[in-house]
């Protein structure tokens, strides 16, 4: 089984940097190590954000989200967009996960798209995506994007 760490991404509070909310490596001057929930919770975050075909060694890796944000697409057509993005980075989660082996805190049970929301504090929307682990941990995850949509 994995007992590898993973980099912790942290997620900065809307009111930590004023009016940009960002996904983080910290500001600290260490990696800090994560294994478990928040290790999955790490791999499924980097799967729904980079952009489909910009990983060398998967061109596959990664969705489509991120390139649609900005591009003046309407929230019907982001809502779908979202829903795909969030199948496309559960099955590479998916895929890793039966490679690898991994332990039950780390492994991926289940992922719901619970909603897009339009983010009142400024252009943007928020994905609100549940995880839970096979251990049976959920986690519920706001994803903040930019968008200028019509």
């Amino acid at each position: 089984m994995s007992k590898t760490f993973d980099i912790h991404y942290e997620g900065l509070n809307i009111n930590q940097v004023a009016g940009i909310r960002a996904v983080t490596f910290g500001s600290y001057p260490r990696v800090l190590g994560v294994r478990g929930v928040q290790k999955m919770v790490n791999r499924y975050l980097k799967a729904i954000l980079t952009p489909k075909g910009t990983n060398l060694s998967d061109r596959d890796y990664g969705t489509h989200l991120a390139a649609a944000l900005g591009n003046n697409v309407d929230l019907s057509t982001l809502g779908a967009l979202s829903a795909r993005a969030v199948t496309d980075a559960e099955n590479k989660v998916r895929e890793y996960d039966s490679e690898y082996g991994t332990d039950d805190d780390e492994r991926l049970a289940r992922v719901e798209l619970e909603g897009t929301m339009i983010d009142e504090g400024g252009p943007g929307v928020l994905l609100s995506i549940l995880l839970e682990n096979v251990s049976g941990v959920k986690v519920r995850m706001l994803i903040p994007q930019l968008f200028e949509g019509n």
